[in-house]
This record gives structure tokens, sequence and C-alpha cells, in this order.
């Protein structure tokens, strides 16, 4: 008789977007009610889901935005920091841009990088000269806790 060699299979985490939603403005919805309930890590879990399901999707640069918040709101600075450049570098003109590059600068000072930050912050300013009054409001007060000058 010979003994045959089991492997555990990879264990999964559960699907947290509702398999009765497949719009994705439904599906996004629901993954930003998460952040409104303060319930963060599966936030972070259905906002990956969404991108991975609706890649093209024009909500998908909205929710890599959100889930870059998410994880800065985790304190998990460098993931969010990943995140923002790359929502930033795919969509380098699109109306999450300058919240990008603002939240990179930020995760980037937190990561005691502040050197870095402040290159964000001149470039939202180089490239985005007129951004809404809530972004620049928090900028200056950014650039000032960088020491940006």
């Amino acid at each position: 008789m010979t003994c045959r060699q089991f492997t555990q299979a990879p264990v999964t985490k559960k699907q947290i977007l509702p398999k009765g939603l497949v719009e994705a403005e439904a599906r996004y919805r629901f993954a930003q009610g998460l952040i409104h309930q303060g319930k963060y890590e599966k936030a972070v879990q259905a906002f990956r889901e969404f991108i991975a399901a609706h890649p093209k999707d024009v909500l998908t640069p909205n929710a890599r935005y959100w889930l870059g918040w998410t994880y800065y709101v985790l304190r998990k600075y460098r993931t969010a920091a990943e995140i923002f450049l790359k929502g930033f570098r795919a969509d380098p003109k699109g109306n999450k841009a300058p919240d990008n590059l603002l939240s990179l600068g930020m995760s980037l000072s937190q990561m005691g990088k502040k050197a870095g930050a402040c290159t964000m912050f001149r470039k939202l300013t180089a490239d985005f000269p007129d951004v809404p009054n809530f972004i620049t409001q928090r900028l200056k007060g950014e650039r000032a806790s960088a020491n940006c000058g």
C-alpha cells in the first residue's frame, strides 16, 4: 500500500462583496459604506475585490484611491503610498490625481520621508494649480507638518 501525500488547499478569504450585487456602482457604494461604518479591514477587502472585478470601470480610480485611504487610516503608510502612486500613474490627469498626490505626500510624511513628501506636494501645486479649496487648505497644513518651507 502506498502513502499518498495530501496538500491542503490555500486558505482564501470569504468574498466580502454581496453576491447579489453585480452592478459596479452598487458594489462600489457597498465598499464605501464599510468605510463609513469604520469597518476598515473589510473595506480593504471589498475595494480589492471591486478593483479585480471591475478593472476598467469609471469608478475604479475612485476605488483605488479609497483603498489607499483605508490603508492610510489603518496606519499602513507604505502600502497606502504604493496604492496612491499606482493610482496616480494609472490616471495622471484624472479626477483623483490631485487626491492621490496629496495622499501620497501625506503617506511619505508619516513614514518620515519628508523630502519625498515635499516633492509630491510641489508636483501637486505645479500640475494642478486649480484644485478645490479643501485640497489647497489640506496641502497648506501638510506642507507645514513636513517642513516643506
